[in-house]
């Protein structure tokens, strides 16, 4: 009897995935209907911020083993609402700049980094450097 128990329940689970029917979606899994939100992110690896008087320029990591170089103006830590904030990093993480946009357009940008600029990530512009992009309204980033 107990054989016979044991071979039926072996059956029915071998059976479910066969008889089971396919349910297709209509919709993707992760639309919810109302609430998806217009905000989608980015996070890239900061190399290094330089400092200079109207702006930081921010060395990041692009795809593969490249680098690339963004502006962003001292300003936005001005406007309102800001478009440039600093995050305090937690102690093992590596910086990293979040790239914040709003239905495809440039909302705002964190940088995640240690406030010391003693710290090797912080960096000065050489005098007479000429920086571009610091009168700029939106950021232009490439992954």
């Amino acid at each position: 009897m107990k054989k016979l128990s044991a071979a039926l329940a072996l059956a029915f689970c071998i059976c479910v995935p066969f008889i089971a029917q396919d349910k297709k979606q209509s919709t993707p899994i992760w639309d919810h209907g109302d609430n998806v939100s217009p905000l989608t992110y980015q996070n890239v690896e900061i190399y290094r911020v330089m400092d200079s008087k109207d702006a930081y320029v921010v060395l990041y990591a692009k795809g593969g083993y490249q680098v690339g170089q963004v502006t962003l103006p001292k300003s936005w830590m001005k406007e309102e609402p800001r478009k440039l904030e600093f995050r305090e990093k937690a102690r093992r993480v590596s910086p990293y700049m979040t790239v914040i946009k709003q239905d495809g357009n440039f909302l705002k940008v964190w940088l995640n980094i240690t406030t010391d600029k003693r710290d090797p990530i912080w960096g000065l512009m050489p005098n007479g450097a000429k920086i571009e992009g610091i009168d700029a309204d939106t950021l232009t980033i490439e992954y």
